[in-house]
C-alpha cells in the first residue's frame, strides 16, 4: 500500500496515530497530508457560566499545573496513547471553546519531528482566578483526573507522583473524610511520592471511583485491565568500606569494596505507558535511599542494623525494607560483593511489612537493653 493510499484510509486517526498504525515515519504522513494538518484555531465563545463538572475538571488540571498558558491560549496536553481520554475531556469542556489540536514541529535537539497533542481555548474563555479558588463539588471526578494524569499502580497499590504539596493535602483531606489514608514517602529533600496507604484502602477507593472508571476512557485500562506481566532489573553501584566483627579471616579488618546491586521488579505492564515502571523512578528511589546513604562510607557506621554484621545478607534485607514501601512490586535484590560472591534476596511483601514491621534479625543490637528496672532490683537485691 502506497503512502497516498494510506492517507485516504486514515479513518479519523491523527497523523501521529496513523504513523504508528502503519509503522511509517510521521514525516511521510505529513508530506502527503500537509493541507489537512490540524492547526490551533481557538475562538472566543459566549461568556456562559461554567457548570460544576467543568469547574472540577479545570480545577484538577490547575492543581496538577497542567493548564498551560501559551500566548493567547490555555492548553491541556496529553500523550498520544491517551487521546481517547483527552477527547473525553474536550467533550466535557467544548462549551468553553476547547478544541483538539495536533502540532508537529521539527526539534533540533531530537533531530526529528515532535508531535504535541492538546486541547486549547482562548484565555478570554476562562477565568483562572475563579478556577484556582473553586471549591471542589465532585471529588471523585477531581481525583479521577488526578490519577489519570499523575497516578500509577504498583502491585495493587495506588501512587501519585510529581504533585504539589497543595494537591497532596487536598487529596489527603478529602480521603480522610471517608477513612482512606494517604502516606507521603520522601525520596529526597525536594522529591517525594504519595501512596494510598494500605491495599484495603486502595480497594475501597477503587469502589468509590467505579462509576467514573466505567465512563472515562483509558482509566480502567491503565490501572486494572489484566495485562501480561514482566520482570525488569535496574543495576546500580556504590563503593563502601566495612568489617566483619568476630570473623576468623581478613574480613575482620576494615577494607573497601565495590557493591553492584540489581533491583528486580515484577508486575503487570501498564498498557498506557508500555512500562512495568519507568527505570528512572527505580533509579531515583534507589539512588537517594540507598546509594547516597552508603557510597564512600563505612557500612558498619551508617546504621545500627549493619553495625555488627555488614554482610551482603544483612545488607540485602536492609535495602529491601528501605525500598518496599516505594516499590511494592519488588521481586528480588541481588548484591555482588565480588565477581564471584553475591547474595540474592526475596523479602516480605509490603502487606506483611505494614503489618509486622522491620525484620527482627537486623534489630538485635538496635533494641538491646540490659538496664535493670526497679522491680528487678528488688528481686535480685
Amino acid at each position: 500500500m502506497s503512502s497516498k493510499d494510506k492517507k485516504i484510509q486514515k479513518d479519523g486517526l491523527t497523523n501521529q496515530e496513523y504513523s504508528f498504525k502503519h509503522a511509517i515515519p510521521i514525516e511521510t504522513v505529513l508530506s502527503n497530508n500537509s493541507p489537512e494538518d490540524k492547526k490551533s484555531d481557538v475562538q472566543t465563545v459566549a461568556n456562559d457560566e461554567l457548570n460544576e463538572q467543568q469547574k472540577d475538571i479545570l480545577k484538577a488540571y490547575h492543581d496538577l499545573k497542567r493548564l498551560k498558558s501559551i500566548n493567547s491560549e490555555i492548553r491541556i496536553f496529553e500523550e498520544v496513547r491517551k487521546l481517547d481520554f483527552l477527547y473525553w475531556v474536550e467533550n466535557k469542556l467544548k462549551t468553553l471553546g476547547f478544541m483538539f489540536c495536533e502540532e508537529n514541529n521539527y526539534s533540533d535537539e531530537s533531530h526529528k519531528i515532535i508531535t504535541e497533542n492538546f486541547i486549547s481555548t482562548s484565555k478570554k474563555n476562562i477565568n483562572l482566578i475563579d478556577i484556582q479558588s473553586h471549591k471542589i463539588t465532585d471529588f471523585n471526578l477531581y481525583l479521577s483526573i488526578v490519577l489519570m494524569s499523575n497516578g500509577y499502580i504498583s502491585n495493587e497499590y495506588l501512587y501519585l507522583k510529581n504533585i504539589s504539596e497543595y494537591l497532596f493535602e487536598e487529596v489527603r483531606t478529602n480521603l480522610n473524610k471517608i477513612n482512606i489514608q494517604v502516606t507521603k514517602l520522601e525520596i529526597s529533600k525536594d522529591s517525594w511520592i504519595a501512596r494510598i496507604k494500605t491495599k484495603s484502602d486502595c480497594q475501597k477507593l477503587k469502589t468509590k471511583l467505579e462509576d467514573y472508571f466505567k465512563v472515562i476512557p483509558c482509566i480502567y485500562e491503565k490501572f486494572y485491565q489484566e495485562t501480561p506481566k514482566a520482570s525488569i532489573t535496574k543495576k546500580l553501584v556504590f563503593d563502601s568500606a566495612h568489617f566483619i566483627t568476630d570473623h576468623d579471616g581478613k574480613c575482620k579488618n576494615l577494607h573497601g569494596g565495590r557493591y553492584d546491586i540489581e533491583i528486580t521488579i515484577k508486575d503487570r505492564i501498564d498498557p498506557t505507558t508500555g512500562f512495568v515502571i519507568d527505570y528512572s523512578l527505580i533509579k531515583n528511589i534507589t539512588k537517594n535511599l540507598i546509594i547516597n546513604k552508603f557510597d564512600h562510607k563505612t557500612l558498619n557506621l551508617t546504621c545500627p542494623e549493619l553495625s555488627w554484621r555488614s554482610s551482603t545478607e544483612f545488607l540485602s534485607i536492609f535495602i529491601w525494607e528501605e525500598l518496599i514501601e516505594y516499590l511494592p512490586n519488588l521481586k528480588k535484590i541481588k548484591i555482588y560483593e565480588t565477581e564471584t560472591s553475591y547474595c540474592e534476596y526475596e523479602g516480605t511483601s509490603l502487606d506483611n511489612y505494614i503489618k509486622n514491621g522491620p525484620s527482627e534479625i537486623l534489630t538485635y543490637f538496635k533494641n538491646l537493653n540490659r538496664r535493670i528496672n526497679e522491680k528487678e532490683k528488688n528481686i535480685f537485691g
